[in-house]
C-alpha cells in the first residue's frame, strides 16, 4: 500500500488488494509512503482486436514510479528515463494519480519528456478512492478515463484499467480464482462497472488507443465474467513473479495449461509485471537473473505473448517505520545531503539489457 502527501498535507489511504503502483504528485513535489496490503453509458462501436489481428511489434518495458526516492524532481525522473535508455527499453508502464488538482501540470512534464527521448507511455488508470467504497463506480470511472483519455489523446496510445481488480473481487486470497464462485457478487459489481465506465469513455475520446485488464496467477474466471458481461477490452495483460514458478509450466485444476486458458479469450497477452520474489531484507541477485533469463526468452518466442514489463526500475526506498522493496533493476543508496539517491545497478541490469538488445527489432 501507499499513502500520498502532497505539499506536505496528508492524503488518505489507498487500500488496494495485493500489488498496485499509486503515484502522487502535487506541486512538483512527490512525498512517497509505503504500506503494507494483503452519467449515463456512451461509448464509441469499433472493431474487435482479436490474437492474430493484433500486428505491433513486441513491447519491452520496465515499471516505473515519478520517484521511488520519495521525492520527485525533473531530474529524478530524467535520470530515471536515462536508465530506460541504457536498457534499449522503448515503453514505460506509469500508473497515473488521478487525486491532485495539478495532475495534469506534473504528468505532461514527465509523459512529454519520455516521449521526447523515444519512450512511449503506457499509462495505469486507478479509481478516485479505494474503488470498494464507491457507490456509482460506472461513473467514476467514466470521469476518471474521460479526463485522462482526452486529455492524453495522440500521446498515450494504451490505458490499463486499473491493475488485478479480479484479485479485488475475490471472497479471499484462498481462492484460485479459477471459478466464478470463487468472487464475491457485491465486489465483482463494483469492479465490474468500473471497467465498463472506464472502456466506454476511452471508446469515446481516445477510440484508436488499446485498453488492457489485468489480472495475476490463476484468476482466469475473472476474465469469464467480463466477457459474459461484455466489457470492451483489447489486450489482456498478466503479472507473474517467481513464487509462482515459471508461467508456462503452470496448470489449471483440470490439467489444461494456464496459458491454453488465457490463449482461449483471443485476445494479445501482455505481461504487464514480472519478477522474482525478494527476501525482507533483499534480493537473491543471481537467481533473480536466472529467471528473468528464462521468463524473458520463453515469452519473446511463445506465439502469443506480445509485450514484456519488468518490476521495476528502481528499489522503493523506506520511510518512517515502512520498509522498502527491492524489486529494482536499479538499488537506493542515502544520499550524502540527505535523503536517497540511485546506487549501483543490479546483476539482471545487464541481463535485461542483453535480452532486450537480442530480441529487439
Amino acid at each position: 500500500m501507499i499513502q500520498f502527501f502532497y505539499g506536505g498535507w496528508k492524503m488518505k489511504n489507498f487500500l488496494i488488494v495485493l500489488v498496485a503502483l499509486i503515484l502522487g504528485a502535487a506541486g512538483g513535489y512527490f512525498a512517497w509512503k509505503y504500506l503494507d496490503v494483503s452519467g449515463g453509458k456512451s461509448g464509441s462501436k469499433r472493431e474487435k482486436i482479436t490474437a492474430a489481428g493484433y500486428n505491433q511489434p513486441f513491447m519491452w518495458g520496465v515499471n516505473v514510479r515519478p520517484s521511488p526516492l520519495r521525492n520527485y524532481s525533473i531530474d529524478t525522473w530524467i535520470a530515471q528515463m536515462d536508465y530506460v535508455k541504457a536498457l534499449g527499453l522503448h515503453w514505460i508502464r506509469l500508473t497515473f494519480d488521478y487525486a491532485p488538482a495539478n495532475k495534469f501540470e506534473i504528468f505532461d512534464e514527465m509523459v512529454n519528456y519520455a516521449n521526447s527521448q523515444n519512450i512511449n507511455v503506457f499509462l495505469l488508470l486507478s479509481s478516485s478512492k479505494p474503488i470498494l467504497s464507491i457507490d456509482n463506480t460506472y461513473q467514476d470511472g467514466y470521469q476518471v478515463a474521460s479526463d485522462v483519455s482526452s486529455h492524453y489523446k495522440g500521446k498515450v496510445k494504451y490505458y490499463q484499467l486499473m491493475s488485478e481488480q479480479g484479485s479485488t473481487a475475490l471472497k479471499g486470497a484462498d481462492y484460485s480464482g479459477e471459478n466464478e464462485s470463487d468472487y464475491d457478487t457485491a465486489k465483482y459489481e463494483k469492479v465490474k462497472e468500473w471497467m465498463r465506465g472506464a472502456s466506454d469513455a476511452i471508446r469515446k475520446n481516445d477510440p484508436g488507443s488499446y485498453i488492457v485488464i489485468s489480472d495475476q496467477w490463476t484468476h482466469y474466471a475473472y476474465l469469464q465474467m467480463l466477457q459474459r458481461d461484455k466489457i470492451d477490452y483489447d489486450i489482456t495483460g498478466w503479472d507473474w513473479f517467481g513464487d509462482m514458478g515459471q508461467m508456462k509450466d503452470q496448470k489449471i485444476s483440470d490439467g489444461t495449461l494456464l496459458t491454453d486458458k488465457l490463449k482461449s479469450f483471443n485476445k494479445p497477452i501482455i505481461l504487464v509485471e514480472v519478477n522474482y520474489r525478494p527476501g525482507k531484507t533483499g534480493m537473491n541477485e543471481d537467481k533473480q537473473a536466472d529467471y528473468i533469463q528464462q521468463m524473458t526468452t520463453w515469452a519473446y518466442n511463445s506465439d502469443f505473448i506480445k509485450g514484456f514489463f519488468f518490476h521495476e526500475l528502481v528499489d522503493l526506498r523506506p520511510i518512517d517505520d515502512k520498509p522498502g522493496d527491492f524489486y529494482g533493476l536499479v538499488k537506493y543508496k542515502p544520499a550524502s545531503s540527505g535523503g536517497y539517491t540511485f546506487d549501483d545497478i543490479r546483476k539482471v541490469f545487464g541481463t535485461y539489457k542483453d535480452i532486450v538488445a537480442q530480441y529487439s527489432k
